[in-house]
């Protein structure tokens, strides 16, 4: 997990779905309250799987789940201030 001032970055391409996910959840609630935006790597060559399974995901952080418009292999997580 990578920092940069108010967001931060995962990356899980290559990990299997239940792992990426755990991976994700798991960072996101270990996340300091001032992080508002996660950038989640997942790629896009072999599928789409990665992607789908982080636009379902669900966490008390989520407040929105969107589309990378810079980079088809990225997804951009959005948490809730505190």
């Amino acid at each position: 997990m990578a920092k940069q001032s108010n967001t931060i970055t995962i990356d899980v391409h290559g990990n299997l779905k239940e792992e990426a996910i755990s991976k994700i959840k798991k960072d996101i609630t270990m996340a300091p309250k001032t992080i508002e935006k996660v950038i989640v790597i997942h790629g896009y060559n072999n599928g789409t799987v990665l992607k789908d399974a982080i636009k379902r995901m669900h966490s008390p952080r989520i407040l929105e789940i969107c589309p990378s418009f810079s980079n088809e292999g990225e997804t951009i997580i959005w948490l809730k201030r505190n």
